[in-house]
């Protein structure tokens, strides 16, 4: 069965305080395009079972991938689990 992953692109600053464990929610607004990746078109949750991380949009960017624990919905805001690191950052 593949690997489903959600992919973020992530500023350097946060996604060094993932890598060290010190961030464990990435937070994203709501919007069409982030609700298009969390909920398929019935409005029913998606089921990932990682994160990719991608420091930017250069093809050699570093990437880090982690487990997917879920999220929840406040102020207007995706609140994104981050779950145990599997492969810590490295450049593709």
């Amino acid at each position: 069965m593949p690997i489903n992953s959600l992919k973020i692109v992530i500023k350097g600053q946060y996604f060094d305080e993932i890598a060290s464990g010190e961030k464990t929610i990435e937070y994203r607004e709501v919007t069409p395009f982030w609700t298009s990746r969390l909920f398929d078109e019935n409005g029913k949750r998606r089921s990932y079972d990682r994160i990719e991380f991608i420091n930017g949009y250069n093809t050699d960017a570093r990437r880090m991938i982690t487990g997917f624990d879920g999220f929840t919905t406040r102020n207007n805001r995706y609140n994104i689990r981050i779950g145990k690191i599997y492969r810590k950052p490295h450049r593709k």
